[in-house]
């Protein structure tokens, strides 16, 4: 099953796009391709203290790790609506999940794929003998991203909870990357999450 959801650029464009032509009571993914579905509930086992002037926290093998994190293994946030001046804690509290939605993060960019756009360029205007498609495929290196899963959390209690964001290793899409690269599912979240935090 996870195959299915291997990066293949052209596809998740299609989703991306068939997605937003869906109604706004459809905007959770179906079943099949993400197994936590809005109505479910997040547990926050732990208080989190966020620092002054930060609305994020990562958090990755059931630990806090602060404003960074491995970028080769998947991980999870817990994000904020407004920051604060001063150090904000959340306390332990079920949130419900009001909508989930699917998406990709892009971090890096390679040398290579920035100068993709100047190197076709260059192959029409110099008319070299080679096929300018062939050469911005054979210079184009795929961005490295990372696909997630936001899902977003609702509690009357903590309102300046925003959601909870899960996010595969970053890649390019080299198959040696997976299964790290896969966006993290239930199973996926709670590992992640350890004591912290569960969704059930």
């Amino acid at each position: 099953m996870h195959s299915f959801y291997y990066k293949n650029k052209w596809i998740t464009a299609g989703f991306i796009i068939g997605f937003s032509l869906l109604s706004s009571c459809s905007l959770t993914p179906p079943k099949s391709m993400m197994d936590v579905q809005a109505g479910e509930t997040f547990v926050l086992k732990q208080a989190i203290t966020f620092p002054a002037e930060k609305t994020r926290q990562f958090i990755q093998f059931g630990e806090v790790t602060g404003s960074g994190f491995n970028h080769s293994e998947q991980h999870c946030r817990i994000e904020l609506y407004e920051m604060s001046k001063q150090a904000v804690t959340i306390q332990p509290e079920s949130f419900i999940i009001s909508r989930v939605q699917l998406g990709e993060e892009q971090i890096a960019r390679t040398d290579r794929s920035m100068q993709f756009a100047s190197n076709q360029y260059a192959a029409i205007q110099t008319d070299i003998a080679r096929d300018p498609i062939m050469l911005a495929m054979d210079n184009y290196d795929r961005p490295e991203t990372m696909d997630l899963v936001h899902l977003y959390l609702k509690s009357d209690k903590q309102p300046n909870v925003y959601r909870l964001t899960c996010a595969g290793a970053l890649s390019n899409g080299d198959l040696k990357d997976a299964p790290r690269s896969y966006r993290p599912e239930r199973a996926d979240i709670n590992r992640i999450l350890g004591n912290i935090g569960m969704i059930r």
